[in-house]
This record gives structure tokens, C-alpha cells and sequence, in this order.
């Protein structure tokens, strides 16, 4: 595996790729890993001998015991990360944790506003988890949060709190009619606890990366996908945040410089909550490929809508990211079929195009063209080399590989960690 660092590892779809296992097994290699955006409403799971293990905002690196990093382009609820940190303790696997001060902190009204919203659009609901993630990063970008330097000093948290919550409750209340029973004393106490807990992983993270990335193998990992980006996804089916590699900067605080790009690709595409997709699967097909691949929410638990593969998107997302690598993910789940369609371009009306159009209203309007593969209906899971695929699996990878012209690096071909094809 010919991979350098330092890297950012991006979804090239609408999430849920398989990033967390990538980023398990490149922290084999790295030194430091840095979760750099996002909230606890993305989810990753590493499967390490047959015991899955899910994580939200810790990021993947833990398992390997790498030294771990969470920057201000996350926000953090203080319960979830807690609730992480005493999960793998209790494994006896060490949490080498620093959390920048300016890292924004999900608070219960969050939630409440969330939820609320998500009500009042009734039928044009964005499909958001109730996680408070969206309203966290409105009020970071509004000047009006709790950031974790508030959070550990009980005289910051008291005066923030008396600035922001009679406010809050007022909206939820009387804009949105939703009672809101939780009082400023409740909020103060319980999070009063959480900073007690947290205090000692307190760090200066953008002085610590700068300083380490000229020297160490430093690894940046991601959450959601390419078009859950705020602004260059399928808007406003997205989240709060830059997901596209360029974010890595601002989100971290480095100053621009060469980092290379892995693009994670899952095998097909899938996408949760509401939203354009092109080529979602509403048959037998697409029930299996959910069945066979675990399509449900790590986070959620809601099933994934699922669909062939896109490379009409991943063909913007290596745009967007600049990707120097791919991970392909979730082969194995396309051995369960017969035939397999990718999507090579859409039609809008008359025109054809080959990238997801900048128009919204245009991308609601394609139709995906279709080339079909031959499937291969062979167990790939203890598959090593390239070269000992089933030769329809071989064909389907150099066909991604050419149309998006970026090379394959990594092949998974099974849950487990070790289960991978590097190239």
C-alpha cells in the first residue's frame, strides 16, 4: 500500500462509505489521528474479532490506541463522548484524548430546537436525528454557543448559560409551541459534571497539529459525505458542515499545505432521511443489497435507502477533494447479485451530463444511464490479491478505477478489519 501522509480521509457519497474501517486500518501506519468536523449524529463502526465497535465522536484511530484529536470543526455532546471514553476503558483500551477549548458543545435546547423544527416542516422535514448538531453549529457561527473552554470552568458556564437559555426557551415555547420542562439549574448541574470529567483532555489542537505534521504520520478523518457538505451537497438535505477535504484547514487551524486525499467509495451508493437520489433500487434488488450489506443507521438504526453505484457523484466528489486515492467498500455485498448497473452519466431532458449539476432543481430531474456488469456470486470475504477476485469483480473495479481516474488502493472485502485487498 503505497499511501502517504499526512491524509484526509472523505466520504465520496452521502456517508455512511466505510469510513471508519479505512481510517482502523491506515491508523496501522499513522501517528496521530484527528477527527475534524461533524457531530455525534455520524457514525462509525470497527469490527475488531467479531465484535463491532461503535463510535461517534471518538475518532477511529482508538482501537490502534493511536494518539486521538478532536478540533473545533467538531461539536461535542458531552454525554456521548463520556459514555465512548468509559466504553473502551472498560475493553482496557487507552484513550490518548485533547479536545481544542474552541470545540463547540451540544446543549439540550439544541435538541429541543431541533426536533421542533424538524416537526414544524412536516412533510419537508430534512430527516435529522433530533441530535441537536445543526443548531449547535448555527449558534457557533451566530456567536452565541458554549464552547469547551466554557464548559470546564463552572463561572463560564453559569454566565453563558444565564445569557443564552431564557432565549432558547422562548423559541421552542412560544415560536414553535413545544413545551421545554428542562430548567437552567438541571442543564448546569449536569454539565458542570461533564467539564469536571473532560478538563484533563484539554489541549491546544491546531498548535499541537501544526507542530506534528511536518514530522508524524498524521491522519485526518472525517465524517458524513461529499453531499452532505453544506454547500456543495444536495442541499438542504445536508448538514451544518464543510465535508469536501478543503475543510481540514479552517476545521483543524493549519495553514494550507499539501495533504493528500482518499476517497472512501462504497460498492453501491446509499443515502439516509430525505432527498433526491437517482439511483435508488425500490425492488427485491434493492431490499437485498440492504439485508446482505446491514443497511441500518449506526447512529439511527433507520434503514439506508439503496441504489447501484454513482459515479456521477463520485466523479464531482474527486473534483471537489482532489482525491489521490480510492477505497472501495462493501464489495462483498454485490456478490449477492446477479447483475449490476453503475451509473455512468444523467439525462436532464435533452442534455446529458456527467457530474451532479449545481442546480438543485435540475439534479431532482435526473435519470441515471446505466452499464450493466455481470455479477459474480462467489464469496470474495478471504480474498488477498487483486488478481484472485472473480474476474466480473475485476472488470466492475478497473471500469470505477478508469471513469474516475484515480487509483484503487484499498478493496474491502468483509467487515473485519483485516479483511481488505491492498494494492
Amino acid at each position: 500500500m503505497k499511501i502517504k501522509f499526512p491524509l484526509v480521509v472523505v466520504g465520496s457519497q452521502w456517508g455512511d462509505e466505510g469510513k471508519g474501517k479505512v481510517v482502523d486500518l491506515l491508523s496501522d501506519r499513522a501517528t496521530h489521528v484527528i477527527r475534524y468536523n461533524g457531530g455525534n449524529n455520524a457514525g462509525h463502526s470497527v469490527v475488531l474479532h467479531g465484535e463491532k465497535f461503535k463510535l461517534s465522536l471518538l475518532p477511529s484511530g482508538v482501537v490502534h490506541q493511536r494518539k486521538l484529536f478532536i478540533s473545533q470543526g467538531v461539536v461535542i455532546d458531552p454525554k456521548v463522548l463520556l459514555d465512548e471514553i468509559a466504553f473502551f476503558e472498560k475493553k482496557k483500551i487507552k484513550v490518548d484524548l485533547m479536545i481544542d477549548p474552541r470545540v463547540n458543545i451540544v446543549m439540550p435546547y439544541h435538541k429541543a430546537l431541533d426536533a421542533a423544527t424538524e416537526a414544524w416542516k412536516g412533510k419537508k422535514a430534512t430527516g435529522s436525528l433530533h441530535l441537536g448538531i445543526g443548531y449547535c453549529y448555527e449558534d457557533k457561527n451566530n456567536r452565541f454557543g458554549v464552547r469547551f473552554e466554557d464548559l470546564i470552568s463552572p463561572v463560564a458556564l453559569k454566565q453563558r448559560l444565564e445569557l443564552i437559555f431564557p432565549l432558547k426557551k422562548l423559541q421552542i415555547e412560544k415560536v414553535y409551541g413545544q413545551k421545554f420542562d428542562t430548567s437552567i439549574d438541571e442543564i448546569y448541574k449536569d454539565y458542570g459534571v461533564y467539564g469536571r470529567k473532560l478538563k484533563k483532555y484539554l489541549g491546544d489542537v491546531s498548535l499541537a497539529v501544526s507542530q506534528t505534521i511536518k514530522t508524524g504520520e498524521v491522519l485526518f478523518e472525517g465524517a458524513h459525505g461529499t453531499f452532505l457538505d453544506g454547500i456543495f451537497g444536495t442541499y438542504p438535505y445536508t448538514t451544518a458542515v464543510y465535508t469536501v477535504s478543503g475543510g481540514v484547514f479552517p476545521y483543524v487551524g493549519i495553514a494550507p499545505q499539501k495533504i493528500y486525499s482518499l476517497g472512501v467509495v462504497k460498492a453501491y451508493t446509499t443515502r439516509v432521511g430525505n432527498g433526491p437520489f437517482p439511483t435508488e433500487l425500490f425492488d427485491s434488488v434493492g431490499q437485498k443489497i440492504r439485508e446482505v450489506g446491514g443497511e441500518f443507521g449506526t447512529v439511527s438504526k433507520r434503514p439506508r435507502r439503496c441504489g447501484w453505484l454513482d459515479l456521477c457523484l463520485v466523479r464531482t466528489a474527486v473534483r471537489l477533494s482532489g482525491f489521490d486515492y480510492l477505497a472501495i467498500t462493501k464489495l462483498d455485498v454485490l456478490s449477492a447479485v446477479d447483475k449490476i448497473s453503475v451509473c455512468v452519466g444523467y439525462k436532464i431532458g435533452k442534455r446529458i451530463v456527467r457530474e451532479v449539476p449545481a442546480l438543485m432543481n435540475d439534479f431532482a430531474k435526473c435519470k441515471p444511464i446505466y452499464k450493466e456488469f455481470m455479477g459474480w456470486r462467489k464469496d470474495i470475504s478471504e480474498v488477498k490479491k487483486f488478481t484472485d477476485l472473480p474476474k466480473e469483480a475485476q472488470i466492475y473495479l478497473r471500469f470505477v478505477e478508469k471513469q474516475l481516474k484515480v487509483p484503487i488502493s484499498i478493496v474491502s472485502v468483509a467487515a473485519e478489519r483485516n479483511k481488505n485487498i491492498l494494492l
